[in-house]
């Protein structure tokens, strides 16, 4: 098997420079829903930092996406430049390739922005995945889905609204909120999205509110709505923060190690659920200080890890990893999104733990026991992360005390595109 299908780590040394300096890529998760807002802003917006995120693949596919539906994109010097309000038509179909949320936010926008049909493809793996309440909500707003192998075509309504009162379904998303807001913020009278199951992955829900705002749409965030009281967002400027979810990997690998670590650029305060890993490690013995956008982190694992994930769920596969080398039993809660993410997260989860020689029990809430291996070992067949970064990162994690190999690590390039050479520098 190639070198490209197949990556062998050994186990982690034991003397290295005591601090370990890692940059991180800008959050996916910001810059999607930057480039969403910034393409119904009108005016230019700008990202200062564009080149942290130039080759992330789902970013990409973004930018791919906006440039097709006419929205003009320009790269000078670092910066991307984005003039907004001018969506009509696609010139090309939507290739939204594994990214759900490339699907997610562009099916609203070109329902309520676009004057004629586009059509969407993507992987296999991208329609198998939860659609339907979005959809189901567009329909009600007199646009249509066609079905096609591996896509379809959206059917706008024959005419935009000015305003939105929609009901709709998060139980299975929060982008379905995300997606339908943004969109609704470039109509001229705003809108209100009402919801009467509890939307999943909240803090997700709490982050696109936030850059709402950074766009000057005033919102209001209730317990069972969204309200838009404006349209029409303002073009911004900006540097696109750090990955939260990226630093969760080396966050964990350092607590394995009991090492220290300093990692940039990160912000705190910036919304992004997976600040929750700081103090879920913190909870086992790891502690942490800022400086600026650098956090000076000093690893350790004194006990097993309790956690409810239900607002964090990317944090789950990186945590299993780690709980399978804790000195305890660990419990991983409120996994019930896992099965509908880039793979079934929740069954690669348990074969990862026992890939690496431990047990995960799953229990009937969606939760996760696990029982660390009484000694370090590994299968000696590779893991198969099914084509999914974040199965990629953890198994990474679990190679630390003994060493392994990985299927398809090139997976990556989805959001880290250069994870492995920042991973061989922290060993």
């Amino acid at each position: 098997m190639s070198l490209e299908k197949i990556r062998k780590l050994r186990k982690a040394p034991d003397n290295i420079p005591s601090v370990k300096v890692i940059e991180l890529p800008s959050s996916k998760s910001i810059v999607n829903r930057v480039l969403t807002l910034a393409s119904l802003a009108k005016g230019k917006s700008t990202i200062h930092n564009y080149n942290l995120l130039r080759h992330s693949e789902d970013v990409n596919t973004m930018l791919n996406a906006l440039s097709a539906l006419n929205i003009n994109l320009v790269f000078n010097d670092g910066d991307l430049q984005i003039t907004g309000a001018t969506l009509h038509r696609a010139s090309v179909p939507i290739q939204a390739a594994s990214a759900g949320a490339v699907l997610r936010f562009l099916l609203p926008l070109v329902a309520l922005h676009c004057a004629e049909p586009v059509e969407f493809s993507g992987s296999k793996r991208l329609f198998e995945r939860p659609l339907k309440p979005l959809l189901d909500a567009l329909s009600s707003l007199g646009a249509m889905w066609r079905p096609k192998s591996n896509g379809g075509l959206l059917i706008p309504p024959k005419m935009a609204p000015k305003t939105v009162d929609l009901e709709i379904d998060p139980s299975l998303s929060s982008q379905f909120i995300s997606g339908m807001a943004m969109a609704i913020a470039g109509l001229p009278n705003g809108g209100i999205l009402r919801w009467t199951k509890p939307p999943v992955s909240q803090n997700y829900l709490l982050l696109t509110n936030q850059w709402l705002r950074c766009f000057k749409c005033g919102t209001r965030l209730n317990k069972n709505s969204l309200e838009i009281l404006n349209g029409s967002p303002e073009p911004i400027s900006l540097n696109v923060p750090g990955d939260w979810s990226a630093a969760a990997v080396f966050f964990c690998a350092a607590a394995i190690l009991e090492r220290k670590i300093e990692i940039f650029p990160l912000d705190p305060q910036d919304g992004q659920p997976d600040t929750a890993i700081l103090p879920i490690l913190e909870s086992v013995g790891s502690s942490w200080r800022f400086e600026g956008e650098h956090c000076h982190f000093k690893g350790r694992l004194n006990s097993g890890i309790s956690a409810d994930l239900i607002d964090c769920p990317d944090l789950a596969p990186v945590l299993a990893a780690t709980a399978a080398s804790a000195p305890g039993i660990s419990e991983l809660r409120g996994l019930n999104t896992l099965p509908h993410k880039e793979s079934d997260r929740l069954r690669g989860a348990i074969d990862l733990v026992k890939w690496l020689g431990g047990k995960a029990e799953e229990l009937p809430d969606f939760s996760l026991r696990i029982h660390p291996a009484a000694t370090p070992s590994i299968s000696d067949e590779p893991f198969d992360p099914m084509d999914d970064h974040r199965m990629v990162f953890a198994a990474a994690i679990g190679t630390l005390r003994s060493g392994g190999a990985i299927l398809n690590p090139n997976c990556v390039s989805k959001s880290f595109p250069n994870f492995w050479e920042a991973w061989d520098s922290s060993q």
